[in-house]
C-alpha cells in the first residue's frame, strides 16, 4: 500500500517513470489497493492497464466509491462515455459528499450530448466539496502530440531559410509556425480542470459575458477596453 501511495505522489509530481516503476512492482490485492493502482495508471494515461484493476476493485467491493471513480476515469480515457457516466453515478450514489465522484460524473456528462446543465451542476458541487484542486483532471498530456507540434514548429521555421519562396508562401509558413507554437502552449499550459476543454471554456466565457454585459453600459465598455489592451 505504501508503494502505491508513493507512486500516486510521484505521478502527481509528474515523475512518471518512477511512478510507473512502483506501480508495476506492486501486487495489489484488496479493493483499496486495486483502486489506488488503477488511479495511478489513469494518471499515467494507461487506461488499458487501469481498467481491469478498477473492475476487480468494484467486483471485490461494490460499495466502495473509489473503485467506481477509477472505473469511470478509465472509461473516459477509452472514450466509453456511457459506461463512464454509469460508473460515476454509482460513485456519487455511494459517496455523495466526495468531490472526486462528482468530478468524475461532471466530466462524463460533459461528453454526452445534451447533458451540459447537469454536468455544470456536478462540477460546481465538486468544487464546493473540494475546492479548485478537486477539478483537476487525471492523466498527463499526450507526449507524442507535443513532439509532433515541435517538429512542425522546427520545420516551418527552417523551411523559409532553404529557398527563395514567394511572399504568399512565406506568409503561410509564418502562420503555420505561429499556429504550431500557440498549440504547444495550449497543450502544455491548457486547462486540466474537469470537463473544461479550451472550447468549453471559451463557451462558458461567452455565455457569462452575454449574461452580464449584453445590456451594454459603462461596465461593459470598461471590460471590453481592458480585454483589448494587450492587443
Amino acid at each position: 500500500m505504501d508503494s502505491l501511495l508513493r507512486a500516486r505522489e510521484l505521478a502527481y509530481a509528474r515523475k512518471y517513470r518512477e511512478a510507473r516503476a512502483l506501480v508495476d512492482r506492486a501486487e495489489p490485492e484488496s479493493a483499496e489497493e486495486l483502486s489506488l493502482a488503477a488511479l495511478v495508471l489513469v494518471e499515467l494515461r494507461d487506461p488499458e492497464a487501469a481498467l481491469p484493476l478498477a473492475e476487480r476493485a468494484v467486483g471485490l467491493a461494490p460499495d466502495g466509491w473509489q473503485g467506481w471513480v477509477a472505473l469511470a476515469d478509465a472509461d473516459l480515457l477509452l472514450g466509453r462515455w456511457d459506461a463512464a457516466v454509469a460508473s460515476a453515478r454509482a460513485a456519487v450514489r455511494l459517496a455523495p459528499k466526495e468531490a472526486a465522484s462528482h468530478r468524475a460524473l461532471g466530466v462524463a456528462l460533459n461528453k454526452v450530448g445534451g447533458r451540459g446543465g447537469e454536468a455544470r451542476t456536478e462540477l460546481k458541487r465538486a468544487k464546493e466539496l473540494g475546492g479548485r484542486r478537486a477539478l483537476l483532471m487525471p492523466a498527463r498530456p499526450r507526449p507524442w502530440t507535443i513532439v509532433v507540434l515541435v517538429l512542425f514548429l522546427v520545420f516551418f521555421s527552417t523551411l523559409p531559410l532553404v529557398g527563395d519562396w514567394p511572399d504568399g508562401l512565406e506568409t503561410t509558413f509564418q502562420v503555420l509556425r505561429t499556429a504550431s507554437f500557440v498549440w504547444i502552449i495550449l497543450i502544455v499550459m491548457g486547462p486540466r480542470r474537469a470537463g473544461l476543454t479550451w472550447r468549453s471554456r471559451f463557451g462558458e466565457i461567452r455565455a457569462a459575458n452575454e449574461r452580464l454585459y449584453s445590456g451594454g453600459g459603462r461596465e461593459a465598455s470598461m471590460r471590453a477596453a481592458v480585454a483589448l489592451t494587450p492587443w
